[in-house]
């Protein structure tokens, strides 16, 4: 094996084949972005005349005439091996320090070990607590097994649901609950559209507020709107919406059809021809009647109040050639009743599935499993969609020239 610097050509060429875990900062898009405004190098690893690896490096200069360099999520490798990924870093490592560098940033975007839903640790063909060694025998510092949230580095724990499965598969794999809310809000008529640029805006006002009230590490509304500028091609921005005045429709009409029905019954019991059983069911219709005749009653209610298009929830999702990736969503605490976000995840699961993934990923949580953590409620919504859970292996950090690193902390430089 060897390494060289590729042209940007090279890599978007590797890019557009490469089908394995890719975080959307190793996107071409991305590259297109960090490039314009930082220096950036790129790395291909060769085995013979085959570019078998990518490695993409930003610079952040430190005293003039140093860098800082981070790798975006780690460099990529396929077919991957902890033989080929330990040469590679040993290379990186050298080409970095020949541009001055300073210091490297490693988060690889490889699984350390599989969880269950539970978070409970499985036995996985997956599992590679080697990674670890690999990085550390090369000179790393390892940040640590992290269980918090981290905005200056990626999370440590994500939620992958298996999408190869049928639809009815996928239903009947989710919690009762969350299946029961998904088949409702399509019978309510929920409906979904993606937002264009110039409502960018609408989707960062949402999130935000959704953040500070569940209380999310903060992300700054200048990095959701430089990614949604920079993903655009590879994301969609959704916002679910009921109509109010359909609903009613569809509402007042099933209300009809049990009043009909009930009337039915009660000439069939009145006129003698009724059954013990029938009794029992004119009752029944009469509670659901009533029950209709509520839930019309609270409707036609909120849409005294808030008018007759109800926003419910808005959700940013980003594709690769791997995976879709659920990255931010917020949404309206008072018109949970309508299930806005339920409806949503379950139409771009499908989605995902007609671009061809196979994966779902429901993107970061702490690490924490129990019902004292910090995102127990994020958790528990991804968790009842039945997926498993991919521990990374976390942040990796090597000084190259630990006096001139020093000197620069000193000088409050890094």
């Amino acid at each position: 094996m060897q390494t060289s610097p590729i042209q940007e050509e090279t890599f978007k060429a590797f890019m557009a084949g490469y089908d394995s875990y890719c975080h959307y900062l190793h996107d071409p898009l991305y590259y297109d972005y960090i490039s314009g405004v930082q220096e950036t190098h790129l790395l291909g690893l060769y085995e013979d005349d085959a570019l078998i690896g990518v490695s993409m490096l930003s610079g952040r200069p430190v005293l003039k005439r140093y860098r800082i360099f981070t790798s975006h999520a780690g460099p990529l490798i396929k077919p991957f091996s902890n033989e080929r990924l330990q040469f590679f870093l040993k290379e990186i490592d050298e080409y970095a320090k020949k541009q001055n560098g300073l210091k490297m940033i490693h988060s690889p975007y490889y699984i350390y070990q599989i969880r269950n839903s539970e978070g409970e640790v499985i036995e996985s063909e997956w599992n590679n607590h080697e990674i670890v060694d690999i990085y550390r025998n090369q000179g790393y510092r390892h940040n640590g097994f992290t269980r918090q949230l981290v905005t200056d580095e990626l999370l440590r724990h994500q939620a992958v649901l298996d999408i190869t499965k049928s639809e009815e598969e996928l239903l009947k794999g989710m919690d009762k609950t969350t299946r029961y809310n998904t088949r409702a809000s399509e019978q309510m008529g929920v409906r979904l559209r993606y937002l264009e640029e110039n409502e960018y805006d609408k989707f960062i006002d949402i999130y935000k507020d959704t953040e500070a009230r569940i209380g999310f590490d903060p992300v700054s509304s200048k990095k959701i709107r430089n990614l949604l500028h920079t993903l655009k091609d590879r994301t969609y921005l959704t916002l679910s919406y009921i109509d109010l005045e359909e609903y009613l429709d569809r509402l007042t009409e099933e209300l009809d059809a049990l009043e009909s029905d009930r009337r039915d019954m009660q000439n069939e019991i009145d006129s003698g021809k009724g059954t013990k059983r029938m009794k029992g069911r004119l009752n029944e219709l009469k509670d659901l009647t009533a029950n209709k005749q509520k839930r019309i009653e609270k409707i036609r209610g909120v849409q005294a109040e808030y008018g007759n298009i109800i926003e419910l929830s808005v959700g940013m999702y980003y594709y690769n050639n791997h995976e879709m990736v659920y990255l931010f969503s917020g949404s309206y605490p008072e018109h949970s009743m309508f299930m806005g976000t339920n409806y949503t995840t379950w139409q771009m699961i499908k989605k995902a599935k007609s671009l061809g993934l196979g994966r779902f990923n429901f993107s970061g949580l702490t690490g924490d499993f129990t019902e004292d953590s910090k995102d127990y409620g994020v958790y528990k919504f991804k968790k009842d969609y039945d997926p498993f859970i991919e521990e990374l292996p976390g942040t990796f950090e090597k000084i190259f020239n630990k006096p001139v690193y020093k000197l620069a902390e000193k000088l409050k430089k890094v």
